[in-house]
């Protein structure tokens, strides 16, 4: 997907609302991303590990009642990726990472939306673009989803800010680790050893509400 993407998402979204009268909460948001790792088994490298950074994006969404909503999130993140030798030493830059995250979330609030201060949680599914930006390689759409909650602090009845910190696992791929046989039923299986890239991130966020 291209950054266009997620702004004809959110057009589509305000388009909706306005013609069938829900509430619609628009947000752009900032924050740090923690990064996780991939462990390799490769003759020259060990561990690849994706070095933390900035991230923003814009999430927008429906409020359905006082409790409970559903809405579409973007985020993007760049960050450069050190490659760790099988030998030991010094890990070695090998590319620089360009992340796009396009999920849908559920959001449960625990408080009225009338209420200034609105705690919630929220969990989802969607897709994630893993791009290196170095020559030859491709980049990888791949499953991910999310878990977080934070706090909504409405100003008003337009304007709020949003605090928020949430965990994505994505799913990379998954590597043949060997054999499992059952002692009672009998019977060797083929096992496989799942990687998935775990990102972290803190964000603030300014929210108008529709």
């Amino acid at each position: 997907m291209g950054r266009r993407q997620p702004w004809l998402a959110v057009c589509m979204i305000l388009g909706a609302a306005t013609a069938t009268g829900q509430n619609v909460e628009l947000t752009g948001f900032i924050g740090r991303q923690m990064n996780g790792g991939l462990d390799l088994s490769t003759a020259f490298f060990q561990r690849m590990d994706v070095q933390n950074g900035t991230t923003y994006g814009l999430a927008a969404g429906y409020l359905r009642g006082d409790h409970y909503g559903v809405e579409f999130m973007w985020a993007y993140n760049k960050a450069d990726t050190v490659a760790r030798p099988s030998g030991g030493g010094s890990g070695v830059k090998i590319f620089t990472l360009d992340t796009n995250q396009y999920i849908g979330n559920f959001l449960a609030h625990f408080t009225r939306r009338d209420k200034s201060v609105r705690p919630f949680l929220l969990m989802g599914l969607g897709a994630t673009n893993l791009h290196p930006a170095r020559a030859g390689l491709n980049g990888i759409t791949r499953l991910v989803g999310d878990l977080g909650g934070g706090v909504k602090y409405n100003f008003s009845r337009r304007l709020g800010l949003r605090l928020q910190a949430k965990w994505s696992p994505a799913y990379v791929g998954t590597a043949k680790a060997g054999y499992w046989c059952d002692p009672v039923l009998g019977g060797c299986w083929t096992v496989g050893d799942n990687h998935y890239l775990n990102e972290f991130d803190a964000t603030v966020g300014v929210t108008i509400r529709f």
